[in-house]
């Protein structure tokens, strides 16, 4: 057999075909056409040898450098190919019968009559034997790439649980998923979003217990995607979500498998994002977001008790700064008297409302908090804490605020650092501006006005059609095992009823 390499192409091509793109895929399956779309890059190799059957007759395979296992490709299919298959009977088709009869022992293997489907494969890091005679391809996934081992979760620690945590690998993550839930019921359904990045999206959920129409809507929604590329799972999330313009998150972004498949067996839809180690669970509602990792890993009290925390610490972080400038500002006789000489003594030098004093610390807590963000790990946390320190004490001695605010806007900020899911912290930060506005104003009735929109905002969104006050809207109430509080595991006998699943028990 003649071999033959060549990197850029094999057919040169013409002026008028060099402005041709990805998208332009009409044609049928030849070299090339192939080299046409493709040859522009240094990284894609083609081959060329001649097979000697009833007549010499060439195939090319197709690869990108880097992309393929280029030793399995020389064990399974050229090695094959050259020398322990004999194809002196045979003529083109019968190659390709032979072949498609898995002559080459690879399990993952496809015909393609289509040019696009072809460029696909290749582009995702299949090999392709190119038989330009009959106009058809077969590709083999053997893709390779370097890849981050499976590590501990970074954003949520567990005490008592699996410490493994998903990766960049749509096939890694997928796997890790089968290993925990093995059922056949385990569906997972796959498709491409993204005209130039042809990022690959998982949609896992179980046949037989997930609702059929939350099914059939998140498929919509993917579909109804018409971007360039994926650049960051936010591209996604923005799409499917149903109030676009909310501060506050509707589906639940987690990075723990054990979490993941949780959500899944009690009747939710999970997405997977080729490049991405963040997945998202829908439909998600409010109480989703106050759910600890160690809630189902402690015992029931322990986990109720830390649970009921967070929905009180949650309102301190929201009204906390606000019900300090009302108190102080207009309703100075809701402080006891001993509190409020204290407060007075503490202001005294201070050439600042009690408003400014508070949105000034707030400010400076978010400016210390994303300075900690964007600086490297070993040094950010030294430096939150010293610009605290620093920054906190030089505005008390300067006269600048009070050691009152200091105090207010510390328990503010503690408090928001309970709350498990970053995105809704980032949320409730934010809404925490606007009441702290509010109550400047009007004192008390601007903070209660304020958690009337809030309230009245969470009322009207849905997450998929699910209520995101849901189950203490949706189930009327009737099943509040699993909000507040904790119940122990043998009193969740039922899935949530808002999810309206085909399979309402979770135990027989």
């Amino acid at each position: 057999m003649l071999f033959k390499y060549k990197r850029k192409g094999i057919n040169k091509v013409k002026e008028k075909e060099q402005g041709k793109t990805d998208k332009n895929f009409d044609g049928e399956i030849t070299t090339e056409n192939i080299s046409n779309l493709i040859k522009h890059s240094a990284d894609i190799i083609f081959r060329d040898f001649y097979i000697k059957g009833k007549k010499p007759f060439r195939v090319t395979i197709v690869f990108i450098d880097g992309l393929v296992d280029t030793k399995e490709m020389d064990a399974f299919i050229l090695k094959p190919l050259t020398r322990e298959i004999d194809f002196s009977q045979c003529n083109a088709l019968d190659v390709l019968y032979r072949l498609e009869n898995n002559i080459l022992f690879h399990g993952i293997q496809i015909t393609r009559t289509e040019l696009g489907q072809c460029i696909n494969d290749i582009m995702s890091g299949s090999v392709a034997l190119v038989f330009d005679e009959i106009k058809r391809a077969i590709t083999f996934n053997i893709g390779e790439f370097e890849k981050r081992s499976i590590t501990e979760p970074t954003e949520e620690n567990v005490l008592k649980g699996p410490k493994d945590a998903f990766i960049e690998s749509l096939r890694v993550n997928t796997s890790t998923v089968r290993r925990r839930v093995k059922t056949h019921s385990l569906v997972i359904e796959e498709m491409v979003i993204g005209e130039q990045s042809l990022t690959e999206v998982a949609i896992v959920y179980l046949d037989g217990v997930t609702n059929r129409h939350i099914i059939k809507e998140v498929k919509k929604r993917l579909s109804a995607i018409k971007v360039d590329a994926v650049a960051s799972s936010g591209v996604i999330e923005e799409e499917i979500i149903d109030n676009k313009y909310s501060l506050f998150p509707q589906v639940l972004t987690t990075e723990r498998p054990d979490k993941f498949c949780a959500n899944i067996l009690e009747g939710r839809i999970g997405i997977i994002i080729d490049g991405f180690p963040n997945t998202f669970i829908a439909p998600a509602a409010l109480n989703e977001f106050l759910q600890g990792p160690n809630d189902y890993s402690q015992n029931f009290i322990t986990s109720s008790a830390l649970r009921f925390m967070r929905y009180v610490l949650m309102l301190v972080t929201l009204f906390l700064p606000g019900f300090y400038i009302s108190v102080t500002s207009f309703h100075q006789e809701m402080i006891p008297t001993e509190l409020a000489l204290f407060i007075m003594a503490a202001k005294e030098g201070v050439p600042f409302p009690s408003f400014v004093e508070v949105i000034f610390m707030l400010i400076a807590f978010e400016v210390l908090l994303e300075a900690g963000l964007r600086l490297p790990k070993n040094i950010s946390q030294a430096v939150a804490i010293v610009g605290a320190l620093v920054v906190g004490q030089a505005a008390v001695e300067a006269r600048l605020v009070s050691p009152a605010v200091v105090v207010i806007i510390s328990i503010t900020a503690i408090s928001s650092f309970t709350m498990p899911d970053q995105d809704f912290s980032n949320a409730l930060r934010i809404w925490r501006f606007f009441i702290a506005i509010l109550t400047s104003v009007v004192g008390l009735y601007g903070l209660s006005v304020g958690g009337l929109l809030l309230l009245i905002h969470f009322a009207k969104m849905e997450s998929f059609g699910i209520p995101y006050l849901a189950p203490l809207i949706a189930a009327e109430g009737k099943q509040l095992q699993d909000t507040l509080v904790r119940f122990p595991f043998s009193f969740m006998y039922k899935r949530p009823i808002d999810l309206k699943t085909s399979n309402k028990k979770r135990r027989s």
